[in-house]
């Protein structure tokens, strides 16, 4: 009873915003159908390769990660490891691609309490990075924030960017605190604790690899905006935080497959304030475009031996 009440609260969480999702679109349609869509091939084809250049940069950070561990991972071994996983974020729960990393690593011999606590570490510090991205966006680009919040935020970004910065400066100069997390994971799965201390300079380097990853995702996206649209008007910073928080919330939508909805809610809304009732139309536009480019990186990791 219990597992059927999960699933079914999980369902209709993702129903209920991929609703509202939806309504943004529907209720804008006319608007949409209406733009005099243009497409750039060339910076169509700059954000698909910003895009991969992205995952090359994410897997050189877990890389990076797994040294520490004592595990050197060649980089083209850590991209077909994190692209042929993440194919699993597209079953509810989040969990899948764990799953997956697990099994890919123990073929090169790593094992799976290692494979476990490189994803726990890689999460914890590759998080917070996404979200100084959107917030730093914010502080600059408060009107990213749209209704009745644009006139009474305040010092609310602000707020926010320091008290994100204060946490990123736990992490980095207190890592171990890290596996405390982890081992309450471990507990809730019913998995052995792990023991392991991670160096602050390791730690610092993950979070920085992470937070330019993030800037290298937010640009891709830009890129993509200014190639199917003639003018958007979308500021850089606007377009870098807006896909990065987006993404960001779309990940922790646990009960939504690949945040399915909860990103293209959040995306829309934050660019409403620069491309109007369009801003729909991009957010799902986006989405297919996402999809594209992580299909073409797990074809590529589907192609590359997996060494140690």
């Amino acid at each position: 009873m219990k597992r059927i009440i999960v699933i079914a609260l999980k369902v209709l969480l993702a129903a209920t915003v991929i609703y509202f999702a939806g309504r943004q679109l529907v209720g804008n349609w006319a608007q949409i159908a209406d733009y005099e869509w243009k497409i750039n091939p060339f910076l169509l084809v700059l954000s698909v390769v910003l895009h991969l250049v992205t995952f090359v940069a994410m897997s050189r950070t877990w890389c990076l990660l797994m040294n520490a561990f004592g595990f050197r991972i060649p980089l083209k071994s850590g991209f077909k490891v994190a692209y042929i996983a993440n194919l699993g974020r597209y079953i509810p729960g989040k969990i899948w691609p764990v799953f997956g990393m697990i099994y890919l690593l123990k073929q090169i011999d790593v094992n799976k309490e290692t494979a476990f606590t490189s994803w726990g570490i890689a999460t914890i510090l590759g998080l917070p990075p996404a979200f100084l991205v959107g917030v730093i966006a914010i502080a600059f680009r408060p009107e990213m924030v749209s209704g009745s919040l644009s006139g009474g935020l305040g010092i609310g970004p602000v707020l926010a960017l320091v008290a994100t910065l204060a946490l990123s400066l736990v992490l980095i100069l207190a890592p171990d605190k890290t596996t405390v997390l982890i081992n309450w994971v471990t507990k809730l799965l019913r998995r052995p604790s792990v023991n392991f201390r991670l160096d602050k300079k390791v730690a610092l380097q993950v979070y920085l690899g992470y937070f330019v990853s993030w800037i290298l995702y937010g640009a891709s996206f830009y890129t993509f905006v200014n190639a199917i649209m003639t003018d958007p008007g979308v500021p850089v910073v606007a377009g870098i935080g807006s896909f990065a928080l987006a993404y960001l919330i779309g990940y922790l939508a646990v009960f939504s497959p690949g945040g399915l909805g909860a990103r293209e809610w959040v995306l829309t809304t934050l660019l409403t304030p620069f491309l109007g009732p369009v801003a729909a139309g991009v957010a799902v536009a986006a989405r297919v475009w996402n999809l594209i480019v992580e299909f073409i990186a797990a074809a590529i990791a589907l192609v590359v031996k997996l060494e140690k």
